[in-house]
């Protein structure tokens, strides 16, 4: 016979239909929230496949031996105009490999550079060119978040090839890890992790986004309107904000006709960067952060796990300090001087003073 304390705990074993049809309905909504957040994070693995991987640094010169200083004089009469040709020597297809990433120690482990990367391969070089190449560095400590521009004619040692060329032929020599490893060795940085896209794979991503808000001055409005099947939309009451649609961010990403060449150039890729950023913080939750995301990735490649761009993405987003994300280029002020190497115009830098200053920058000490 049944005890009084044993029926009571069958009672309460027992649901009633309106309770179970409940339980089952938020089990169903569960498994489909995991359902989607487990496509997600297989998609996400997508995005590693073919990423460049990354190795212990040989021991064997060139990469143990000291950078050696340019071997050519400063030239101070360059017309600054002709860093807006392209001009690209022969590349010793000898020369020509994809290389991985090398290891470097963490400086600060609170802080990690992403190589952002944007190729365009419009020319006739069939590998493309790093037209785009810009450090984004996510403080976790302070959660400050930094974007530098390399000017793509720096004239910078290119390790593993034992050549001086601009900066950007070492990702047509070698790929995204001859990039990152020409930039850690001349800055003595850490980078470890990229992200790279295509030029035409940027209209997607501002497209998948609905537009993107920039400020853009007169002639710039003028030059886009000219050149767009579309008129830019300029957003009432708010200065110069304009929205713009793929098409319109690409030329703004382009742009080396309008003001200083290649500094105007890279400040309006940091303008647009800033802009994704704020898009980002426009997100309420992690959910629409997630889809935002889901929306994007086929879009990039990259070599960062799942887990580590939830972790940045939301850390960013719902962290963000105030007055967005800081901006700069290298070379820094009064460290470099225009320069001929052959044909080419270039820009020949005082790699020390750049080591230190960037160093300072990222890292505030």
């Amino acid at each position: 016979m049944e005890t009084a304390v044993e029926t009571n705990r069958k009672k309460k074993k027992r649901l009633s239909p309106v309770r179970l049809v409940i339980v089952i309905i938020l089990l169903l909504i569960v498994l489909a929230i995991l359902g989607f957040g487990g496509y997600t994070i297989v998609k996400m693995y997508r995005m590693r496949i073919g990423a460049t991987a990354t190795v212990p640094k040989p021991t064997v010169a060139p990469y143990a031996a000291p950078t050696p200083e340019p071997g050519v004089e400063v030239v101070a009469t360059v017309d600054p105009d002709d860093l807006k040709v392209d001009i690209d020597d022969p590349l010793d297809p000898a020369l020509i490999n994809k290389d991985p990433i090398y290891v470097e120690n963490a400086i600060d482990p609170d802080v990690i550079n992403i190589l952002v990367m944007g190729e365009d391969s419009s020319g006739d070089s069939s590998t493309g060119r790093s037209d785009v190449m810009m450090i984004v560095s996510y403080n976790r400590a302070t959660n400050g978040i930094k974007a530098v521009s390399v000017l793509r004619d720096t004239w910078v040692y290119i390790p593993g090839r034992d050549t001086w060329n601009r900066v950007n032929t070492a990702y047509r020599y070698g790929g995204i890890g001859l990039a990152i490893n020409t930039i850690n060795s001349n800055f003595g940085l850490d980078i470890q992790f990229y992200m790279l896209t295509d030029f035409e794979k940027l209209v997607g991503i501002v497209e998948e986004l609905g537009g993107l808000d920039l400020t853009l001055t007169a002639n710039e409005i003028e030059y886009y309107n000219k050149m767009s099947e579309n008129d830019v939309t300029i957003v009432p009451g708010d200065g110069g904000v304009c929205h713009l649609n793929g098409r319109q961010v690409l030329m703004h990403c382009r742009n080396r006709t309008l003001g200083n060449g290649d500094w105007s150039r890279t400040e309006r890729q940091r303008a647009v960067m800033n802009a994704f950023y704020h898009r980002a913080l426009a997100e309420k939750d992690a959910a629409s952060l997630t889809s935002l995301m889901y929306r994007l990735m086929d879009y990039v490649e990259t070599n960062l796990s799942p887990w580590q761009m939830i972790s940045i993405a939301t850390s960013v987003v719902f962290g963000a300090r105030s007055g967005g994300m800081e901006r700069a280029s290298i070379p820094a002020s009064g460290t470099w001087s225009y320069a001929y190497e052959g044909r080419m115009a270039v820009i020949h830098i005082d790699l020390e003073a750049n080591k230190e200053w960037l160093l300072g920058y990222l890292y505030g000490n």
